[in-house]
């Protein structure tokens, strides 16, 4: 693994590599500063490792988030012999075990979906990755993340900000944050995003527990699966004051407007964002309802959503939502393909377990951000 990789080699975005000399990533409130030798360096190479871990071949290295992602992914997944492989940056065992660490957000959608890729129809930008890790193993992958920019480049370097250390302790092993590089500009120049790391759940407007996907980390192409990345699509929903109704449609988002006759009339119900929709639609598009592997399958859904009547009215009203305005859907597809993705939900929403209960309040989590809406 001594390789030394130039992503510009592949048409990749490292850009010109006559910038050279120090760059400060970040400044902190102590006046700490938080710096890297440019041109950034790859030791390894992120194809070889994405045939190594068998993920598609569609997944598209050249997009640095993905390729950041299979490095990082192939890392956690031999954690456990890094000290073996680069003895000069690991002096201790990273983990006792390989780190089943999994993707959900934008990136999992990637990974499962050729639509999803540069070319497709679907394809759309991604800001950073988004990853959950057991709790037990979460310190270890946090450490992992610090250091493993010292034996596999620069590219791959993170680091905790006085800000981040505060939000760790906070969570107390529950979540983690760092900061980390996110991407290279044409002239070579990193910039950096804030990172961070769920542990067992995926916690927004409702809890989505993954756990039991850990061990199929392999077979669901190191995601949490098609059904868990629907979920934590589909979760999202806030409410608004009706007033805003008219400035959604004046900005062409008035299909974010659930259906549910039982809520406060003085307030709109808003689901998924286009971002969200789309990576919805690719999943859809690209996979059947049935069973195996790369199929979207019912029964697992039901038996998930049977747990968590709230989760299901969200979920429910978000797919059923889609159908019901598909012609929306037109702007990217064609109508054959809006006519697959349609039929696929409505015969996956037949599965879903009925919620009887009747909510004219939240029923979601509302102790979580906001997003603006335009």
């Amino acid at each position: 693994m001594g390789l030394r990789f130039n992503p510009a080699d592949e048409g990749g975005s490292n850009g010109s590599v006559n910038v050279q000399g120090r760059f400060v990533l970040y400044r902190d409130l102590d006046g700490k500063s938080y710096e890297v030798e440019l041109p950034l360096s790859s030791n390894v190479d992120p194809y070889r490792l994405r045939e190594e871990l068998g993920i598609p071949c569609y997944v598209d290295l050249k997009y640095y988030p993905l390729r950041s992602a299979v490095v990082t992914l192939w890392a956690a997944i031999n954690a456990d012999r890094l000290h073996e492989l680069y003895p000069q940056a690991f002096e201790k065992q990273i983990s006792k075990k390989p780190i089943p660490v999994l993707l959900f957000g934008g990136a999992a959608v990637k990974f499962h979906c050729r639509s999803a890729n540069s070319g497709g129809p679907l394809d759309r930008v991604i800001k950073d990755t988004d990853y959950i890790i057991p709790k037990k193993l979460g310190f270890e992958f946090y450490r992992l993340l610090l250091e493993m920019d010292k034996a596999l480049g620069t590219q791959y370097k993170s680091f905790a900000t006085a800000n981040d250390r505060r939000f760790n302790a906070w969570r107390h092993g529950e979540r983690y944050r760092v900061t980390t590089i996110s991407g290279i500009t044409g002239d070579g120049i990193p910039t950096i995003t804030v990172l961070d790391i769920f542990c067992d759940r995926i916690e927004l407007r409702h809890k989505v527990e993954v756990t039991e996907e850990f061990k199929r980390y392999k077979e669901n192409t190191y995601t949490i699966g098609l059904e868990y990345l629907i979920l934590s699509k589909a979760q999202f929903i806030f409410d608004a004051p009706k007033e805003v109704a008219e400035e959604l449609k004046q900005h062409d988002q008035d299909y974010r407007i659930l259906t549910y006759p039982y809520y406060n009339k003085d307030m709109v119900i808003l689901g998924m964002e286009e971002k969200d929709i789309k990576d919805i639609c690719a999943i859809f598009l690209d996979h059947d309802i049935g069973e195996g592997p790369e199929a979207i399958n019912p029964e697992k859904m039901r038996r998930i959503l049977e747990r968590d009547k709230r989760l299901t009215l969200t979920v429910t009203l978000n797919l059923k939502n889609l159908v019901d305005r598909a012609e929306m859907l037109g702007r990217w597809l064609p109508k054959g393909d809006v006519a697959k993705i349609a039929d696929r939900i409505e015969r996956l929403l037949s599965a879903f377990p009925n919620v009887d209960k009747k909510w004219d309040r939240p029923w979601w989590n509302t102790g979580v951000e906001t997003p603006q809406i335009f």
